[in-house]
């Protein structure tokens, strides 16, 4: 497990650490997480992994905005840490 607190920091690391899935929240103090999402999905190497945001001042059309830029899921915050667990396996298959 790795953590970033910006989303140069978060697109950075994914790159270098490759992970299967990225936790990512929306509103990020440098960028906006959608911006990170569309750096992952735009590299090949990173293909196969699992985009999840997580926000609680997102809406409708934004949910589908970060949809269309490669997101796998959305949770809205607050969320229970239970459930995000369970998606996250499912996603992983595990």
């Amino acid at each position: 497990v790795k953590t970033a607190s910006n989303g140069y920091d978060a697109g950075m690391l994914t790159e270098q650490f490759r992970p299967h899935i990225v936790l990512l929240d929306y509103m990020l103090p440098d960028i906006h997480g959608n911006r990170v999402c569309e750096r992952i999905r735009s590299n090949p190497a990173l293909g196969d992994t699992r985009i999840i945001f997580v926000s609680g001042v997102v809406n409708q059309d934004e949910i589908g905005a970060l949809m269309a830029a490669g997101a796998d899921d959305f949770v809205k915050k607050p969320f229970n840490i239970e459930r995000l667990i369970d998606r996250m396996c499912e996603m992983l298959d595990v």
